[in-house]
């Protein structure tokens, strides 16, 4: 098994940083006037985004083609919808962790897992 560089797991940070703030953005114009009806909207859509993509074929989202990268179980096996759907909520631990640390994991761990590969028991692999 490979694993992707730092360089790559901070590319594909910056990658969904964008395709989730867009997600969020539609979520709260489909909201209307309501802001939570948005949020609920945007997160929903973020939540099937990274789910549904990494749980797919093509074991990536956006940025995994583009960075040759896929997500995988420990044995390097496709994710079910849902560890893909454990994978993305212990993001939000990740991200919660003092200075997002829970991300930053990913640089000095040996298979280069964040916090929440960790938790979910999932690899990110070069293709």
């Amino acid at each position: 098994m490979t694993y992707p560089s730092r360089l790559r797991r901070l590319a594909g940070w910056i990658i969904e940083l964008v395709v989730v703030s867009v997600l969020l953005a539609v979520g709260l114009i489909l909201g209307g006037d309501s802001l939570f009806l948005g949020f609920v909207i945007g997160l929903t859509a973020t939540w099937l985004y990274f789910a549904g993509l990494e749980s797919s074929s093509r074991q990536a989202t956006l940025s995994g083609p583009l960075l040759g990268v896929r997500v995988t179980d420990l044995e390097g096996e496709r994710l079910t919808f849902s560890r893909a759907t454990g994978r993305y909520f212990a993001m939000y631990l990740s991200a919660i962790t003092p200075f997002a640390i829970g991300y930053w994991m990913a640089f000095w761990t040996k298979r280069r897992q964040t916090l929440h590969d960790l938790l979910a028991r999932t690899l990110v692999l070069k293709k």
